[in-house]
């Protein structure tokens, strides 16, 4: 994949929803295709800590996962019909089953994925992981990510227009053949 002039991101495609597990890429990525497109960018979870008050492993450690996950929903309510947007999604959000198919209704949904080795190691290289990235269930990390990984993979796969491995590539390689793919799918319309 080669990177791409924002000259020829020009689409109609008027939101991107980026999905996947955490540290999967979205929030890079996603910065880097916004700029590329012309399109302003939004971290679901940016909005919901600012939202709470306080980091997301705050909220969940007081209140439990369930307060968290309605806020999530009903932002994600509130997003929908969103437009000249690229949007990372936390990585529950496909959870919310009616919420997520008014969101990606009208919008283009590509599933960044990443093996669970790529996963851990990206985890344990950010600074954010205690902060933004509570225990799931409780258990130790990795066995905790491998079994909600397979629960949710069914549902990135099911709602995705396209599928994108983050693991060999750059945010900006994949933001740029995103673009590409973006142009394919305007004229094919």
């Amino acid at each position: 994949m080669n990177a791409v002039n924002a000259n020829c991101c020009k689409t109609s495609v008027s939101c991107v929803v980026l999905t996947g597990f955490r540290a999967t890429g979205k929030t890079a990525v996603g910065k880097v295709l916004a700029d590329l497109l012309g399109y302003r960018f939004i971290d679901t979870d940016d909005v919901l800590t600012r939202r709470l008050g306080c980091s997301i492993t705050d909220s969940v450690s007081r209140f439990g996962w369930q307060p968290f996950r309605d806020q999530e929903q009903a932002l994600l309510l509130e997003l929908s019909g969103t437009r000249e947007t690229v949007l990372a999604t936390g990585g529950g959000a496909v959870l919310h089953r009616k919420a997520w198919q008014k969101l990606c209704a009208a919008s283009f949904v590509v599933w960044l994925q990443a093996d669970i080795e790529t996963i851990t190691h990206r985890l344990a290289a950010d600074a954010k992981t205690a902060v933004q990235r509570p225990s799931l269930e409780g258990r130790e990390a990795e066995m905790d990510m491998t079994k909600l990984l397979q629960e949710r993979e069914v549902l990135y796969r099911k709602g995705a227009d396209l599928c994108l491995s983050t693991k060999q590539h750059t945010p900006a390689e994949l933001a740029g053949y995103l673009c590409r793919q973006l142009a394919v799918v305007e004229r094919d319309e």
